[in-house]
């Protein structure tokens, strides 16, 4: 049976939006809309809800014929994991249908299409990188190792020599790191802003068709690490306010 799809994320610097059908029983899966937004500069949850009206419109659907959604959960920006999340979670309890969980690298590396060995970059500040390894073909990616957050230099040094060799780092990651990387990587890589459709829809069709949905109750964000705030590293913009009643 040909069910709906829609796929949403929000963890990188763009959102990304995804909506098409899968088929399970065949192991077919078509994107019938895509958009990708840019949000420098402001929160992908002013305008997340109309994006997602207009990409359904756009395709012909109504609301109430989604059977499945799918959502980026990081790691990226902390609260755009949990604007997307929030958002899959209300719509997967509302129509009662399955939600998949989509790692932001997965969908990263399938960004403008790219294909083959890729090793998918987001800048996680203070030195780090969030990276993980993929083969992108038809399919989707088929992921090669765990998400991480470390230095890039620990990433390169624990992945065999011939992914290296032949892989393309890809991902807004990539200028904060260039650098660092191999010659021979950095000159096969490519900077995109963030996610993008294509890359969503790659990494969600592929969820759909091979994985379990996620419980919803308890199904959450994907940090790799703790926040400044859980660090203590945040610096208050004013002094503590004190009561003159204290």
């Amino acid at each position: 049976m040909t069910t709906w799809l829609l796929a949403l994320d929000t963890s990188t610097p763009r959102t990304a939006l995804a909506v098409g059908r899968f088929d399970r029983a065949t192991g077919e899966a078509q994107a019938v809309a895509e958009a990708t937004h840019d949000d420098r500069g402001r929160p992908a949850s002013a305008e997340l809800t109309s994006r997602i009206s207009a990409l359904l419109a756009a395709a012909g659907v109504a609301p109430r014929e989604l059977g499945a959604i799918a959502c980026g959960l990081g790691p990226g920006m902390f609260t755009g994991s949990r604007v997307a999340l929030a958002t899959a979670k209300g719509l997967a309890l509302g129509l009662d249908c399955p939600l998949f969980g989509l790692s932001t690298l997965a969908i990263v590396a399938g960004a403008e299409h790219v294909r083959g060995s890729v090793l998918a970059l987001l800048d996680a500040r203070r030195g780090d990188v969030y990276a993980a390894p993929f083969v992108l073909g038809d399919d989707g990616p088929e992921r090669l190792a765990d998400d991480r957050c470390c230095p890039l230099e620990q990433v390169l040094a624990e992945l065999p020599a011939e992914f290296v060799a032949e892989a393309r780092a890809v991902g807004p990651g990539v200028t904060a790191v260039g650098p660092a990387l191999p010659p021979e990587l950095r000159a096969r890589s490519l900077e995109v802003p963030g996610a993008d459709g294509p890359g969503l829809w790659a990494a969600a069709a592929r969820a759909a068709l091979r994985e379990a949905p996620a419980d919803v109750a308890t199904i959450d964000a994907v940090y790799l690490r703790a926040s400044y705030a859980e660090l203590g590293l945040n610096t208050p913009k004013r002094p503590p306010y004190r009561s003159p009643f204290a």
